[in-house]
């Protein structure tokens, strides 16, 4: 494949990159019809982009003709654990300059349209391009990428395409971009802990929340010197756990629930944290330790079948 294609993905990949440029400039309204009018912001809904766990409204970014960029609009992901999304909406140049000619390694149907896969020559399978001819002279192209598991790099450019493509000639109706709400939904994390089993875990009978946009938490201070730090439980209603190249120092299963054991996370000596995948989209952590090594876990590990109990039904 040619230089050209290369640096048109790498550049579309590179979030720094493309986010440096749309701050400059407004997005065009939306339009019904985003592939008449050259809009790439409106080959995705607010509610869509959210249900993929993206920013609800993208960014977009003109064309170069010169250098064979089409417009485009990225989404930037909500969850930390997904790649943003690149739209990419041409009108005036064809597919097989977009790609200097290249082949595409496969062809997948995602939404009634037939979607190609081209490979980068600098990423190679961690930047996913899937691209639609609309005409010979117009294409959709979707880009998402993985650099951490190039096997994933697919899932968000995949999990669009049924979307944009029922804005393309002859796509199959969107599908309905709804999901269950989360169990941890409106959910109190200071409720997790009663004031009995927290000063039987040593700790001030009585929590204190905080949280943000993401996240929701509560932490109980510990009731004496003994060298146990504080416990924290953080719920997060939109977000997986994230992704960890370490593996576990075991598994505790309580009530149904499986939490990951992270002794010393991020070579922090004092301190231990358990994760639990809650949904595909929420998670929470359990995140506490002790001055002394030997002891740095236990709080964390008493804890989470008291938290287990107190959680939704697995």
């Amino acid at each position: 494949m040619g230089t050209v294609l290369g640096t048109v993905l790498l550049l579309a990949s590179c979030t720094s990159v493309v986010t440096g440029t749309a701050g400059t400039v407004a997005a065009p309204p939306p339009s019904t019809s985003g592939v008449e009018s050259g809009e790439p912001c409106a080959l995705l809904s607010p509610e869509e982009a959210e249900y993929l766990g993206l920013a609800e409204e993208g960014e977009f970014t003109p064309g170069e003709p010169s250098r064979l960029l089409p417009p485009s609009c990225m989404w930037s992901p909500v969850d930390p654990n997904l790649d943003s999304l690149n739209v990419g909406l041409a009108t005036d140049l064809p597919l097989v300059d977009y790609v200097d000619g290249a082949q595409p390694e496969e062809t997948v149907e995602l939404g009634g349209i037939n979607w190609s896969r081209y490979l980068d020559p600098v990423g190679d399978e961690a930047v996913c391009l899937l691209a639609a001819e609309v005409s010979q002279t117009s294409f959709v192209s979707l880009m998402s990428s993985d650099f951490t598991n190039p096997e994933k790099s697919c899932e968000v450019a995949e999990a669009a395409a049924p979307f944009v493509a029922a804005r393309l000639p002859g796509g199959d109706p969107a599908p309905e971009p709804t999901r269950p709400p989360s169990p941890l939904a409106d959910l109190d994390p200071c409720t997790l802990l009663t004031p009995e089993h927290a000063e039987e875990l040593g700790l001030k009978p009585n929590g204190e929340g905080g949280g943000d946009e993401e996240s929701v938490d509560c932490s109980w201070d510990p009731a004496d010197d003994s060298g146990a730090n504080s416990l924290m439980i953080t719920l997060y209603p939109k977000r997986g756990a994230l992704d960890s190249t370490d593996e576990p120092s075991e598994v505790i299963e309580a009530s149904g629930w499986k939490w990951r054991l992270y002794p010393q996370p991020s070579d922090i000596e004092t301190a231990c944290v358990a994760e639990l995948d809650v949904t595909e989209r929420s998670s929470a952590t359990i995140f506490g330790g002790h001055d002394e090594r030997a002891k740095v876990c236990d709080t964390v590990m008493a804890a989470i079948p008291l938290v287990s109990a107190a959680l939704p039904a697995a």
